[in-house]
C-alpha cells in the first residue's frame, strides 16, 4: 500500500492573462485605477512511500479562476486541451510551475478555483512487487470540505468530466495593485488509496500571499542517527496547524507556503491525514510515542527557507 503522503509540494503556478469565459481576466499587463494584477503559484514535494515508488501525480488543469462576489474571473483557460502537469516535478518555491499574471477587476475575491479534467488527473507508481501502474485515475468527490482550517472544498466542475477544487484566499484587490499567492497542493494530505488499486483525491491546499510566504526545511532522525521515514511534521501557530510536510527516505522534510511568523513544530509518528488515510512512520524510537512536540520557536521570514536543523525522534 502506498503511504498517504506527498511531502509539502513545491510548484508555483502564476497564471497567464486570458479573457476566457464569464468575467474574464486579461487586458493590460499594468493595473489601472479599476483593475489589479493577480498571479497564482502552486507547490508540492515527492511521496513518502511504504513499499511503493510514486513517479507522478498528474493534474489535468482546464482552467484557473478567482472567485469573487460577482462570480468567477478566468485567470487562465486552456481550452479544449487540458494542461497536464506532474506536480511532483516542481519541488521548490524558487522554481515553480509558473504562469504570467492576469488582470482582474478590483474587488473582493474569496477563493482560487482549479478546474480539473478528470480523465487526465492521475497517479503513476511502482508497487512493492515491482509492477508499474501508469496513469491510474484519481477520483475527485464533489461537495467535500476540509484541509487545515477547512480552507479547501470541491464542486461538481463545469460539466461532465470535470471537477472543481477551491481554496480560500480572502483577497481584497485594490485598483492599481499587484497580488500573488502560493498554493501548496499538499498531495501528502490529499490522496487516499481506497483499495483494489483505486485512489481518491480529497484536496488539502494551503494558500499564502507571496509577499508574506516562507518555508521550513529540516531532518528527523532517531537516537541512533537513522532517518525517520514517513513522519508528518506540522507547523503550528499557537494551537492552529498552518501546514505540514512529510519526511522522505533520508529523513528530510519541507513545509511550504507558510506566512511570516513564529511557529512550533509537532512530529507525528502515527496518525491519519486530513483525507482520512492512516500512516505510521518507520525508524522512530518507540519511547517517543505517537507525537513529539518541538516548541521552538522557529521563525519564517519572507521569501526564505529556514532550516530548523535535525530533530531527534
Amino acid at each position: 500500500m502506498i503511504d498517504r503522503r506527498l511531502a509539502a509540494m513545491s510548484a508555483l503556478v502564476a497564471l497567464s492573462a486570458c479573457s476566457g469565459s464569464g468575467s474574464g481576466g486579461g487586458g493590460s499587463s499594468t493595473p489601472t485605477a479599476s483593475t489589479s494584477m493577480l498571479s497564482v503559484a502552486m507547490v508540492d514535494a515527492p511521496f513518502a512511500m511504504s513499499g511503493a515508488t510514486v513517479t507522478a501525480v498528474n493534474l489535468g488543469i482546464d482552467k484557473v479562476e478567482a472567485v469573487g462576489a460577482s462570480g468567477p474571473v478566468v485567470l487562465k483557460d486552456f481550452g479544449s486541451t487540458p494542461d497536464v502537469v506532474n506536480i511532483l516535478g516542481y519541488t521548490s518555491q524558487s522554481s515553480p510551475l509558473q504562469f504570467p499574471a492576469a488582470t482582474i477587476p478590483a474587488g473582493s475575491y474569496q477563493q482560487i478555483r482549479l478546474l480539473l479534467d478528470t480523465a487526465t488527473t492521475t497517479i503513476s507508481y511502482t508497487d512493492a512487487s515491482g509492477v508499474a501502474h501508469t496513469n491510474v485515475p484519481l477520483s475527485v468527490p464533489s461537495g467535500t470540505m476540509g484541509g487545515f482550517g477547512n480552507s479547501t472544498s470541491t464542486d461538481g466542475g463545469d460539466g461532465q468530466g470535470t471537477s472543481g477544487v477551491k481554496v480560500n484566499v480572502g483577497l481584497d484587490a485594490q485598483g492599481g495593485q499587484t497580488y500573488g499567492y502560493i498554493l501548496d497542493f499538499n498531495a501528502a494530505q490529499s490522496i487516499v488509496e481506497t483499495g483494489n488499486g483505486r485512489f481518491m483525491l480529497k484536496p488539502v491546499i494551503v494558500a499564502t500571499a507571496v509577499q508574506t510566504a516562507g518555508a521550513f526545511s529540516g531532518t528527523v532522525t532517531n537516537n541512533a542517527g537513522m532517518p525517520v521515514v514517513g513522519d508528518e511534521v506540522d507547523a503550528l501557530s499557537g494551537t492552529t496547524t498552518v501546514n505540514s510536510g512529510v519526511t522522505m527516505a533520508d529523513g528530510t522534510f519541507a513545509i511550504n507556503a507558510l506566512p511570516v511568523g513564529s511557529y512550533a513544530l509537532v512530529v507525528k509518528n502515527t496518525g491519519t491525514t486530513s483525507a482520512g488515510a492512516a500512516f505510521t512512520a518507520t525508524n522512530y524510537d518507540s519511547s517517543v510515542g505517537a507525537t513529539l512536540s518541538v516548541p521552538g520557536p522557529f521563525n519564517v521570514t519572507n521569501a526564505a527557507t529556514t532550516n530548523v536543523g535535525t530533530i531527534q525522534d
